[in-house]
């Protein structure tokens, strides 16, 4: 890996309709209903465009054939969410410098984490974890730390307690999957929704493995695939370009990405217009990175951000940013965070990698 380039050390709004049907943020955004009035505790959830990871999630070829295992899950403050470090630098649950601490050079950075992805693209997805290629009755499995925003009876909203979340995806989509996040309320554990079939709505906008291999891995035709998908759904009151990140994010989080269509991606989203780089992000587990991030100008007073790793250019998580203060909150204070802890191929549902 010496000779992989540093990365330069340098709103998707609130309410976003589901782009992946019934797929994992279902229950991050359902599940999460206000309870009954007569509760003493009703939550309120803020619904916010980040979601956990999947989606995700992650480009960067190391992380789309390798095991993201054993991270250490340091650095993080697992305290009301405000607090900054020492030195006034940005933690996993605030950006102190929010508004001041973006730059402009999206294509530079991406390019050198579509780089990375290339250099380990020669090494075929049917070689990972060892060899005998992907099978459509295996799954895929992601394990994510993750906290999101919610309210209690009418208070400020307030960053969750950080906890575990784990994902089982079916590899060809035809098959239930699985959630268990433990750390919430409820101690959710929920079957998944098959994804839609091929032909199907929704099928353009699924993540199983399988359907991301039919993706384009031609940068110029991966842009007009992104374009031509968010036109057939978009919000209208949105612009094109922000629905277009949005996607660039909803194919990124939990998922298992082929490298070569990683490649492609990170390019042609290097080429949305009003994508910055934000220099010094945090994720859920504390590790600092570099993130893109875009923001839906006049709509939105969030910031939403996915980050990688400066050196490696390995997807870590993401986090979301108020970028003003008001409907309480302070600047730089985070609404919602992930990180990608372990991302591995198993035989079973509910099966954990050795």
């Amino acid at each position: 890996m010496n000779d992989i380039p540093t990365l330069p050390e340098r709103d998707l709004p609130p309410g976003r309709h589901r782009l992946l049907k019934e797929h994992l943020m279902r229950e991050i955004r359902q599940a999460d209903e206000v309870r009954r009035p007569d509760a003493e505790t009703a939550e309120e959830p803020r619904r916010a465009w980040l979601r956990p990871a999947v989606a995700g999630p992650a480009l960067a070829a190391a992380l789309a054939l390798a095991v993201v295992g054993g991270l250490a899950v340091t650095g993080a403050d697992d305290g009301d969410g405000l607090r900054v470090g020492p030195d006034g630098t940005a933690t996993y649950a605030f950006a102190p410098r929010v508004n001041g601490d973006t730059e402009d050079n999206a294509p530079e950075v991406l390019g050198r984490i579509a780089t990375v992805a290339e250099k380990s693209s020669a090494s075929s997805a049917a070689e990972w974890k060892g060899g005998g290629g992907i099978r459509d009755d295996q799954y895929v499995y992601i394990h994510s730390k993750v906290a999101f925003e919610s309210q209690v009876n009418g208070g400020p909203p307030k960053l969750d307690p950080l906890h575990r979340r784990e994902v089982w995806l079916s590899v060809d989509g035809s098959r239930n999957g699985l959630l268990r996040e433990p750390g919430r309320p409820d101690n959710k554990v929920q079957p998944l929704d098959p994804e839609p079939a091929q032909g199907k709505p929704g099928y353009d906008r699924s993540t199983s493995y399988r359907h991301l291999q039919s993706l384009p891995t031609d940068p110029g035709a991966m842009r007009k695939w992104i374009y031509t998908t968010v036109e057939r759904t978009r919000d209208p009151e949105r612009s094109l370009d922000q629905d277009a990140f949005v996607l660039v994010g909803d194919l990124i989080r939990e998922s298992l990405m082929p490298p070569k269509v990683s490649v492609a991606l990170y390019r042609a989203a290097a080429e949305i217009p009003g994508v910055v780089v934000v220099p010094d992000a945090v994720d859920a587990a504390g590790r600092h990175g570099v993130a893109v991030a875009r923001v839906d100008s006049g709509r939105s007073a969030i910031r939403e951000e996915l980050i990688f790793n400066q050196q490696t250019g390995e997807y870590l998580g993401e986090r979301s940013v108020a970028l003003k203060d008001g409907d309480g909150h302070k600047a730089g204070q985070v609404t919602g965070t992930a990180a990608i802890l372990d991302r591995a191929v198993v035989d079973k549902l509910d099966q954990r990698p050795q």
